[in-house]
């Protein structure tokens, strides 16, 4: 089951600023390719960037972790801000955090 674990915020509000997020397994680099649902050490940039959804217009963007994101593992989440016309390497990262999937409670 997918669920938001946090909200990340635009300073400006509502800005058309367009944002998407990365999960990167801490200790491997692998990454969660979203297309082909798998974690991976080769994928597209495309393939492993998630979109972020403005609620509204309000300049705040929930990230939603996977529902088939791996558990057990510690994750970087890394949140781009969107360039140019899809998204790429160059892309400025905007906040990194971790996050463990996995715990005792099931998460």
């Amino acid at each position: 089951m997918s669920y938001i674990d946090t909200i990340i915020f635009d300073a400006g509000g509502h800005t058309g600023n367009e944002y998407y997020v990365r999960f990167v397994v801490d200790d491997t680099g692998q990454a969660w390719d979203d297309v082909n649902e798998k974690l991976s050490l080769s994928s597209n940039w495309v393939d492993e960037a998630i979109e972020l959804v403005e609620q509204g217009l309000t300049g705040q963007y929930p990230i939603v972790i996977p529902t088939d994101l791996p558990t057990g593992k510690r994750y970087n989440i890394v949140i781009y801000k969107l360039v140019g016309s899809e998204a790429q390497s160059t892309d400025d990262i905007e906040k990194q955090y971790q996050v463990m999937r996995g715990s005792i409670f099931g998460f």
